[in-house]
């Protein structure tokens, strides 16, 4: 019954540490860990970066990991655990160019990876540890998504946030190993700790969401190792989580999330999906079509500009006359602009310069972004883009389902080259391409610690960063 969907989920939990899953599902989980520390190796590139490292309190990584160190990665420093998830959940999502899931409609890995990285600090967690909570973390994010959404993301929730502070200590709980009472007790607590705002879109504030997440996730397993006091019920209670993050006309279906662990999340067509674009992922589709179109021009000027999306692409792509590098990447119009002049849409797309360039700004104002009867109710994002040239040419391409989606999923090599893009000017390359084989080598380790070792980088190089990023 929904009235015991935490209890439900917290014996799934609990026996998922003994007898795992299936080799699928194993090694989508793998691939979208390496993705993930990729990402948050191109986050540390980010202003935020050296922000947090000056806001959160942390000291020297001399070595060790224990219950007190945690590394802040791709820096000199270490941290407690919690603070460590912070800062490594908020590089995690810093660019979006992390993955995303469906229905939650949320980051999940920039969530569930700083927590497999601190709990690993906390308690000895080998490379399948890890791997079997990522995949109870994310079954916890779409169950949630599945009795709330879309409701919950229309009335303003990240639901990176709130659907990730219970994945996060779903997935804590059990690299904790506490018993499955206490993996309740820990979902329960998690609801307080639950927000997130979409108001931050476009902001620093949006990746941090993913960080706060998980240390909220990690302190709710903590205090639920303790005993600690809270409702048995804290899911459909009547001023329970799904009642309060829910109000309005649509209320929770909770009957709709189904038993933990049926038709895995991660299983299923849009459970997971890589991103081939460091932009919001309802860009994707009208990014490769405008990709097709600049080989189509070849050289001829683009006139005016239709986009032609699904109701849906609304919500999230907020910014129409994008000024800065974050607003861009929620701007379908920056993106498509970029795509059509310059023929791709990468890292080094996304900054000031481009965002305000003249010939960038000038075809903004010369595109339309409407509703499409073709994809109007699609839920993947499908997108048109018909250009007219100025000799009056014409000439229109539809993406219906995006690169990285299982549908479309990455090979080895395009996630290699993707990983090793995100750590350039990071690490250097043959470290970068050391930790890839680490990563990829993830169910071999017998602990954690052997990864959060790699991602310490020599103060050295940390501190170019940082000064570079004093000013931002």
């Amino acid at each position: 019954m929904a009235s015991s969907f935490f209890s439900d989920f917290a014996d799934f939990a609990a026996q998922a540490a003994t007898t795992g899953f299936p080799a699928l599902a194993q090694q989508r989980a793998l691939d979208g860990i390496t993705d993930c520390v990729g990402c948050i190796a191109a986050g540390r590139r980010e202003p935020l970066a050296g922000k947090l490292l000056r806001a959160l309190p942390g000291r020297a990584f001399e070595g060790s990991i224990d219950a007190e160190t945690a590394v802040m990665a791709f820096s000199d420093r270490a941290a407690l655990p919690t603070d460590a998830a912070i800062f490594n959940g908020a590089l995690a999502h810093a660019i979006d160019f992390d993955d995303s899931s469906h229905p939650a409609y949320a980051h999940t890995s920039a969530v569930l990876v700083p927590t497999l990285l601190s709990a690993s600090a906390m308690a000895r967690v080998s490379g399948t540890d890890a791997i079997n909570a990522y995949i109870v973390g994310l079954e916890m994010f779409g169950k949630l998504a599945r009795g709330m959404n879309n409701r919950h993301y229309e009335n303003g929730w990240h639901a990176t946030s709130t659907f990730g502070t219970i994945a996060a200590a779903a997935a804590a709980a059990m690299l904790l190993r506490l018993p499955a009472a206490q993996i309740a007790g820990a979902l329960n607590l998690a609801t307080s700790f639950a927000s997130g705002l979409r108001a931050h879109f476009g902001t620093m504030t949006k990746p941090l969401h993913a960080g706060i997440a998980a240390r909220n996730g990690i302190q709710a397993a903590m205090l639920a190792r303790e005993d600690f006091g809270c409702a048995s019920a804290a899911l459909d209670h009547p001023y329970g989580f799904a009642t309060v993050f829910n109000w309005g006309p649509d209320k929770a279906d909770l009957g709709a999330m189904g038993k933990p662990g049926e038709a895995l999340e991660i299983l299923t067509d849009y459970g997971l999906s890589l991103k081939a674009f460091p932009s919001c992922g309802a860009t994707h589709p009208g990014i490769e079509a405008a990709t097709k179109v600049h080989r189509w021009l070849a050289g001829r000027k683009p006139r005016r500009v239709r986009i032609g999306v699904p109701e849906l692409s609304f919500r999230p792509l907020i910014h129409h006359s994008p000024k800065t590098p974050l607003e861009g990447k929620f701007s379908l119009e920056f993106c498509v602009a970029a795509g059509l002049l310059d023929g791709q849409v990468r890292i080094d797309t996304f900054t000031q310069a481009r965002v305000s360039s003249p010939d960038i700004v000038g075809l903004i104002a010369r595109t339309t972004m409407e509703v499409d009867e073709r994809v109007r109710f699609d839920p993947e994002w499908a997108t048109a883009v018909r250009v007219e040239t100025e000799d009056g040419a014409m000439h229109e391409e539809l993406v219906p389902l995006a690169i990285g989606k299982v549908g479309r999923w990455f090979s080895e090599n395009e996630l290699r080259t993707k990983f090793l893009d995100c750590c350039r000017g990071v690490l250097a390359d043959d470290r970068a391409d050391g930790l890839f084989r680490t990563l990829r080598d993830l169910p071999s380790l017998d602990s954690l610690a052997t990864l959060q070792r790699q991602l310490h980088v020599a103060s050295r190089q940390a501190e170019a960063r940082d000064t570079a990023s004093v000013a931002a």
